[in-house]
């Protein structure tokens, strides 16, 4: 077993029981004790994870406690690159789901000048973008505002988004695991983009490459449900083999 994919099963394994002991581990996973704390020292550095003296603990707030500005910064000219290229795939009478995101919100700006589109989005910043354009059919998805992000979610969203059927979605993932799947932070924001996904004839993932190699709390995609994923040329030879190994085409944006 690789390490990362036996990093993901000690994760699933917390999320079950919460918290649990090094030996516990050692025995669970069969490794040694240097290559658990290892494990867990990675664990912790990535921010899934909290050791304790003799063990860990589940972190749930994996990346819920980012707030919007410091989730929109950074990469910029990376998210600019991949936004430039999924313009392109968004047509003239396209209906298309835009997921919440700075990616996403990237491709918004590059849509002010569209005609003839439905945009539905999760999203108050990009709606707030898009709501000048007479030509864009503009629908904000309902439900509770979480703080700090500018975004819906919840059961509300999550009802109306089920209830239509559209071209194509752009998702953005919190983080990306080759072995582990797309991953966001909390289980609404993953009913919400598991709905998004149902709903789309191609769904396109937008994920820069910072996020490769990363967990949020819950998985909400496999790799192999993707159409096509666009990222930056940061991306690792080894990891966008990997990644189309899964069954993902990856698209590198310059």
């Amino acid at each position: 077993m690789f390490a990362e994919e036996r990093r993901e099963q000690i994760l699933i394994y917390l999320k079950k029981h919460k918290r649990a002991e090094v030996k516990e581990l050692i025995e669970e996973f069969q490794v040694t004790g240097a290559t658990l704390r290892a494990d867990l020292r990675a664990m912790e550095e990535e921010g899934s994870i909290v050791r304790t003296h003799g063990g860990a603990l589940l972190k749930e707030d994996v990346l819920q406690k980012e707030d919007f500005l410091s989730l929109r910064r950074g990469h910029e000219e990376e998210k600019k690159a991949i936004a430039k290229i999924a313009r392109a795939y968004v047509k003239e009478g396209d209906a298309v789901i835009l997921d919440s995101g700075s990616t996403t919100l990237e491709l918004a700006l590059l849509l002010k000048d569209a005609k003839n589109i439905k945009v539905i989005t999760n999203d108050l910043q990009i709606a707030l973008e898009l709501q000048e354009n007479p030509w864009i059919e503009l629908y904000i998805v309902g439900g509770k505002v979480r703080n700090n992000f500018r975004l819906t979610q919840g059961a509300i969203g999550t009802d109306f988004i089920k209830s239509i059927a559209v071209n194509k979605v752009f998702l953005s993932p919190n983080a990306l695991s080759i072995f582990g799947g797309a991953t966001t932070s909390n289980e609404e924001m993953k009913e919400i983009k598991q709905a998004m996904m149902e709903a789309a004839g191609e769904i396109y993932m937008l994920c820069d490459s910072s996020k490769i190699g990363q967990r949020a709390f819950c998985k909400f995609a496999r790799l192999s449900e993707f159409k096509l994923m666009l990222t930056d040329s940061g991306i690792s030879k080894l990891d966008k083999n990997a990644i189309e190994e899964q069954g993902l085409e990856v698209k590198i944006c310059k």
